[in-house]
């Protein structure tokens, strides 16, 4: 596993992004990378597990495991990031994986602070096949909490974080099987989800969404794109300080 940072400059914006780049290879990655596949595929399972059994719902079913391998991934190298940032610091921060129950309800990482404070970051990943710096300056969101028909209101966790794969979703598996990157591509506040000038709520259903029967249309409250959050540094500083 390599990490490099790397900056993003969006001329639209007349602004830099900095992000931070994990590149997973083979055959030196090939035992963390069966581990996200076993881990993507019986949360796949938990999440499905009719489509698991109906060989006529096999294309529903391998997009589900796609996108849970790719969220496995995303938590992993965010805490990764972020427990290494604070190493760095010397801040007495921990961030621990969590327990999926319920996947519209999910905290990715709890965030441990002195004094038994504890915090929530959810962690979204995407696929922008038309590449990192087009999904960061002009397609993708930072994607904070949601309500629809069922669900009035959720509750609001303290960070949102996005990690994104540029390529194809379905190009993914075989990428698995010969080395693929996966970017940390900044995130935002709750506070800055509530006030930003970038702040909306937005209706869609995210390209990276779960596979679910009878989907419907989700309001979101976004910041778009996602240039006008927090780049990586910042926002891993932000989660270090409790802010």
């Amino acid at each position: 596993m390599e990490i490099a940072e790397e900056t993003i400059l969006c001329e639209l914006w007349q602004r830099e992004f900095r992000v931070i780049k994990f590149s997973f290879k083979l055959p030196e990655d090939k035992e963390i990378i069966n581990k996200f596949i076993e881990e993507g595929t019986e949360l796949a399972s938990k999440l499905n597990s009719t489509l698991a059994r109906d060989s006529s719902r096999r294309r529903d079913f391998d997009t589900l495991k796609v996108n849970a391998i790719a969220g496995i991934i995303s938590e992993f190298v965010w805490r990764y990031a972020l427990n290494d940032y604070a190493k760095q610091q010397g801040a007495a921060v921990s961030f621990n994986k969590t327990f999926i129950f319920d996947i519209r309800n999910q905290i990715d990482i709890e965030v441990a602070y002195p004094k038994n404070i504890k915090k929530t970051v959810e962690v979204r990943s995407s696929f922008p096949y038309t590449g990192i710096k087009n999904g960061i300056c002009k397609v993708f969101d930072i994607i904070g909490w949601y309500v629809n028909e069922v669900k009035k209101l959720e509750v609001r966790k303290d960070y949102y974080v996005r990690c994104l794969f540029p390529y194809r979703s379905q190009d993914f598996p075989s990428l698995l099987r010969s080395g693929f990157d996966a970017y940390l591509t900044g995130g935002a506040t709750r506070n800055m989800l509530e006030t930003s000038n970038y702040a909306r709520d937005k209706e869609f259903i995210p390209y990276d969404e779960i596979v679910r029967e009878n989907i419907k249309m989700t309001k979101y409250r976004v910041i778009e794109p996602i240039i006008n959050a927090q780049d990586t540094q910042a926002i891993r500083g932000s989660i270090i300080k409790g802010l």
